[in-house]
């Protein structure tokens, strides 16, 4: 890998992995310590970014991580507008010929704003060198915490968001292992879902991995309340006891 400057400045996909520090890969360290501009994802101006501060300690000096607002709305035309602000700014630092990174907590390409980020800088910039360092996933993190596997031989695994479907029942039914990312806003109607098909007790709930105020359930019972923050996700495991 090489960051040498041609007449295009190259751009850094860094999934910086799911909140603990040590699990940032050392292709990204390399790449922080080299690159010219720094870029995080944020909902606002003010908001911290976890990201950037893992991120932090393995940037050059000098180089500081700025803030590209990304917001929370279901505006279609507001974040059409976001999108394409931000990848007009990541642009700019291309053609001056200088690198840059962008950074993501999990993975990278995993529902994460760096792929929209890509979508727009593609459109305005096809000509734009990328290479994407993928990240461990919070998922992945939360299989580890349980000591358990996410598949095993021929099994399944479907991951899907939160905001759940239509085909809810019949992806669970499809499926040997589930992840269901990111349930806080639905996680009532989630649980009540999986409930009808005898799947809570195979559930885990892991909420804040790695960072103040880590949660994890492992087997839910039928009057189980407690909300769930962003940074949560569900594992379902048909697999039986045992078996792991």
């Amino acid at each position: 890998m090489s960051l040498e400057k041609d007449r295009l400045g190259l751009l850094y996909g860094i999934g910086v992995g799911p909140g603990d520090p040590r699990l940032i890969t050392l292709m990204a360290v390399k790449v922080l310590g080299e690159v010219d501009e720094v870029f995080t994802a944020s909902t606002s101006e003010s908001e911290e970014s976890l990201a950037g501060k893992i991120a932090g300690p393995h940037v050059r000096p000098g180089v500081t991580v700025k803030k590209l607002v990304f917001p929370m709305t279901v505006d279609g035309q507001r974040l059409e507008k976001a999108w394409l602000k931000n990848a007009q700014e990541v642009a700019q630092v291309l053609r001056s010929g200088r690198s840059c990174a962008f950074l993501t907590l999990g993975d990278c390409l995993t529902y994460s704003t760096y792929a929209y980020l890509l979508k727009n800088l593609f459109e305005i910039m096809p000509e734009a060198q990328v290479v994407s360092v993928p990240g461990i996933t919070s998922y992945q993190l939360a299989a580890a915490k349980l000591n358990r596997p996410l598949v095993l031989g021929r099994e399944n695994l479907t991951i899907f968001g939160g905001a759940i479907g239509d085909d809810f029942e019949e992806l669970c039914r499809a499926s040997d292992n589930l992840v269901i990312m990111k349930p806080y806003r639905g996680l009532a109607e989630v649980l009540a879902k999986l409930k009808a098909l005898d799947l809570l007790g195979q559930t885990a709930l892991c909420a804040n991995l790695a960072l103040e105020g880590e949660v994890i359930v492992d087997g839910l019972d039928q009057d189980y309340q407690e909300p769930a923050g962003y940074f949560s996700l569900l594992l379902v495991n048909k697999r039986e006891a045992g078996e792991s």
